[in-house]
């Protein structure tokens, strides 16, 4: 990628957090042409090194939410590795933590004292269940926030009623996804006059209000009178046919009629004619959906999804995520590009989603190794090889 025309060419990003929260939004950065510098503890470095599958050590994880960052292992409980941060605060534009409340103030790399040395600094803190209240000195991780804000219940097995979790990490990728969008809006703002600021996210909001506009429906309205209508799409199971599943969205009234119809199931009821109807007769709806299903168990899953798209009604065969680079569509939008990593060789990985014309985005180099940069970085700041050879000796850098 080159940096020189990117969105963020120029931007210095200073990522000191841990885990998928702050460090996927920093990679987004980085995707988009920021500098970005990763801070880690020396020896262990970031957990999300050890998790999921690897190749010959190197965390699919990992990489995928640090590449195009550039490491430094220090340990910021040190008085120097305290005095490392700060300068380089003194000339970054951003900074990320995704610490518990109290941590950043005990180890020195507040807002207060970030901002006193560098009043341009956009300071972004993300914390589990807030900055302050009941549970914000709590410690949080995704599954625990799903079933916090909601998520385990909305997803209740429609037969059983059972809460289910999304099989991913759904909640730090939501947070990361708002903090990006943050940081990109206050440095707007800033070069608009505004100056820096301290952004505060709490992984709680960032998925409550993610899930608000479909999934919170009734809670809504705070009056009586209100009806709950059709559901959006609580109720709308995969249709299992006889060599696979795919999906529909019949919303109008023609992809309605043109659902039913391709698995020839009469719809002309008067009662289901308008998704009015349907809306007061939800036990003739559901009776031909259930017709519809069961038919769908008899047919070949290629054949459904052309009946569908000839009757114009959304629809899409369900594919497993290792197909999809394969497919023709995905291949048409250019997502999925291979690069080399110098440890676990050749990647496929996606670029970043966005495609902007003027000012191209790409997916940033290699993660880095645990402190792979840690000498460029320090002789950067003007640190000599002495010192620097003095803290490693000690345990500051590693």
């Amino acid at each position: 990628m080159t940096t020189a025309q990117t969105p963020l060419a120029g931007i210095r990003v200073l990522d000191i957090g841990t885990m998928l929260a702050g460090p996927w939004a920093a990679a987004m950065l980085a995707d988009q042409g920021a500098e970005v510098f990763k801070i880690e503890a020396p020896g262990i470095g970031d957990v999300m090194r050890y998790v999921g599958p690897t190749r010959n050590g190197v965390s699919a994880l990992f990489h995928s939410v640090n590449r195009g960052k550039r490491s430094l292992a220090l340990d910021l409980k040190s008085a120097e590795g305290r005095d490392v941060v700060q300068r380089l605060a003194a000339h970054t534009d951003v900074l990320i933590h995704n610490f518990r409340p109290g941590v950043a103030e005990r180890l020195g790399v507040d807002y207060a004292t970030l901002a006193a040395i560098n009043p341009a600094l956009v300071y972004v803190s993300v914390s589990g269940f807030g900055h302050s209240g009941p549970m914000a000195d709590r410690p949080a991780y995704d599954n625990v926030i799903q079933a916090f804000t909601g998520v385990a219940l909305s997803q209740a097995h429609a037969e059983t009623g059972e809460p289910t979790q999304y099989y991913q990490i759904f909640a730090d990728k939501i947070t990361a996804m708002y903090a990006a969008q943050a940081i990109s809006v206050a440095l707007l703002a800033r070069q608009r006059g505004a100056g820096g600021q301290e952004l505060r996210l709490a992984m709680v909001d960032a998925v409550a209000s993610f899930m608000w506009p479909d999934v919170g429906g009734m809670a809504l309205f705070r009056e009586e009178g209100a009806s709950p209508g059709l559901a959006v799409a609580k109720h709308v199971p995969l249709i299992k046919c006889r060599n696979g599943h795919a999906q529909a969205a019949p919303l109008n009234d023609a992809q309605f009629h043109g659902w039913c119809a391709a698995f020839g199931v009469d719809s002309s009821d008067p009662d289901v004619r308008t998704v009015a109807d349907r809306n007061r007769h939800g036990d003739k709806l559901q009776a031909l959906a259930a017709a519809i299903y069961a038919n769908a168990l008899g047919m070949d899953v290629d054949e459904v999804v052309a009946r569908l798209e000839a009757a114009d009604v959304p629809c899409a065969k369900a594919h497993s995520l290792d197909e999809l680079p394969a497919h023709p569509q995905m291949q048409a939008n250019g997502l999925f590009v291979e690069s080399e990593h110098p440890v676990a060789g050749r990647l496929l990985e996606p670029r970043s989603p966005v495609r902007f014309g003027g000012t191209p985005t790409g997916c940033g180099f290699p993660s880095a190794a645990l402190g792979q940069h840690s000498d460029e970085i320090l002789h950067e700041l003007g640190f000599d090889a002495n010192t620097v050879a003095g803290w490693r000796e000690k345990g500051v850098i590693g």
